[in-house]
């Protein structure tokens, strides 16, 4: 007989009990020593100790978690977990254990010894988030006391909106901190410092389950979102229902409706804007440097956006909706993402990734529009077209096509817009009522746009928008010309009044902070 063959037969493992988390999924949980974490290493068992979640075998925690006889033992768990372990769980809790009130598990962190059932954060953040961002905060040796004039922004130098947001709330006397990518809000927080509002553009600098978010607001700071980009997109990278009671503001006023059925309890409309310090004075100048696009019409943009492949992973372009699109766009209409999401029947906007289906085929729309638009109109022009982007363009521009590499935005940009004959301007489908930054800043900078017919033009009076819009390809030589020959200064000049007194980043600013109360 072999050695195996004389061995007794293993005991079945129980199985694992399946939950289903916050967001409806299902998901096993384990119960075993290492998936007890200690929070406060160090602190002795004798003054007790309080259990963040007790798993789904609460009977096998006095064997399970050395220490436990040693001193008075609380526990919270989370209801809607507790529920689904069901009657006979609670019958099998030891009875030393005592439940603890949540909201007064704060008092007791500082003096006992906190165990956490890793699991239960992952599973239901909104219930532990919260809570722990609150142990958090009263285990710090001083709670950080509120500055009101401090905001901080997060994200890495360059990133989007943060020297306009900064101009802004500084102009509006607040203190600004931008903080780097590996910055830690928990250990500037440990240090004494809070910000009065702390404003993520994107979400940029909060994780997907929200425990900075939880944190900062336990300390007092205003948590504010400003999506500039699809917010559905941007909600398919989360994974706690934290963002809902985050006031959220959007670029798009097409996404209110969606995200308040989302369960979204404050979510605004905030258009981008341009900045002030472009409108304070008489339009730029031509610069000289840039004088040979003085009777060109260009265009600058990237061919695509960072990370696009990964991001869309596995996503594909139905053949019978494309050429629909295809037709759709030669009428003059508009494929944009609603109607994606109509035409691929997407239902389940969040939790997952579903919806990414539609944004990659209103991604690859606009793809296809920008090329139809830069083709058409660098034929009708005789050329006249001059591109500065990516080399991902050569491949959707006729050959010998004038194309540049790409611009720093804020100091070469603005010269080129200036002198140019025109800027187009081709909004992108991934927002139904979208404009784009091009809007304000071309007009801002002195120079002259041409736009497509994006929903999102009703935000300025009619008598500036009818003359610069052209519906298909085809229109757009013909508008240039038409501009060009009765001379643009007048509409220039009315489009820089109205984005002065209505559309500057302060204003933008100032209805946020109205918004969220400071």
């Amino acid at each position: 007989m072999t050695q195996d063959q004389s061995r007794p037969p293993a005991a079945p493992r129980a199985p694992l009990f399946r939950a289903v988390d916050e967001l409806g999924l299902t998901k096993s949980l384990p119960c075993a020593a290492a998936d007890f974490l200690p929070l406060a290493p160090g602190a002795s068992a004798t003054a007790g100790t309080l259990l963040l979640g007790l798993g789904p075998r609460p009977e096998i925690l006095p064997d399970l978690v050395p220490g436990l006889a040693a001193g008075p033992v609380r526990y919270v768990e989370a209801p809607a977990l507790a529920a689904q372990y069901g009657p006979d769980w609670r019958g099998r809790i030891p009875s030393g254990f005592v439940p603890a009130d949540a909201d007064a598990v704060a008092a007791l962190a500082a003096t006992t010894r906190l165990l956490l059932y890793r699991p239960g954060p992952r599973l239901f953040p909104g219930f532990f988030g919260p809570l722990l961002a609150r142990i958090a905060i009263a285990r710090l040796p001083a709670p950080p006391a509120v500055d009101g004039r401090l905001a901080w922004l997060p994200g890495d130098a360059g990133a989007l909106l943060r020297v306009e947001l900064r101009e802004a709330l500084e102009s509006l006397g607040f203190r600004v901190q931008e903080l780097d990518g590996d910055a830690d809000p928990r250990a500037l927080l440990a240090r004494g410092q809070c910000p009065a509002l702390f404003l993520s553009v994107n979400f940029r600098g909060l994780d997907p389950l929200g425990e900075t978010a939880h944190l900062l607001r336990a300390a007092g700071a205003v948590v504010a979102v400003w999506c500039v980009d699809n917010p559905l997109h941007l909600l398919s990278g989360l994974r706690g229902r934290f963002w809902t009671r985050l006031p959220l503001f959007v670029t798009d006023d097409w996404f209110l409706a969606p995200l308040r059925r989302l369960g979204a309890e404050r979510v605004f409309h905030l258009p981008l804007a341009a900045r002030e310090c472009d409108l304070a004075g008489p339009p730029r100048p031509l610069a000289p440097q840039w004088a040979g696009l003085s009777g060109r019409l260009a265009f600058a943009g990237r061919s695509a956006f960072p990370g696009k492949d990964g991001f869309f992973a596995g996503c594909t372009l139905p053949a019978a909706p494309w050429t629909e699109a295809g037709r759709l766009m030669d009428e003059g209409g508009r494929p944009d993402f609603a109607w994606w999401l109509a035409r691929l029947g997407v239902e389940r906007l969040w939790p997952g990734n579903a919806v990414r289906r539609a944004g990659y085929c209103a991604e690859e729309t606009g793809r296809e529009w920008r090329a139809r638009c830069l083709r058409r109109a660098a034929a009708d022009l005789g050329g006249a077209l001059t591109v500065f982007g990516d080399e991902g363009w050569r491949e959707l521009l006729p050959a010998g096509s004038d194309l540049r590499g790409p611009v720093d935005y804020y100091a070469t940009l603005p010269d080129i817009c200036a002198t140019a004959a025109a800027c187009l301007n081709c909004t992108s489908p991934l927002l139904p009522h979208g404009l784009t930054q091009r809007h304000f800043d071309v007009f801002a900078w002195g120079g002259l746009l041409l736009s497509d017919a994006t929903p999102g033009l009703a935000l300025f009076p009619r008598e500036l928008t009818h003359e610069i819009v052209f519906r298909r390809p085809a229109d757009i030589a013909p508008r240039l010309k038409a501009l060009t020959a009765s001379g643009a200064d007048g509409l220039k000049a009315a489009w820089r009044a109205e984005l002065a007194a209505h559309h500057t980043y302060r204003s933008r600013v100032r209805a946020l902070l109205d918004a969220v109360g400071l």
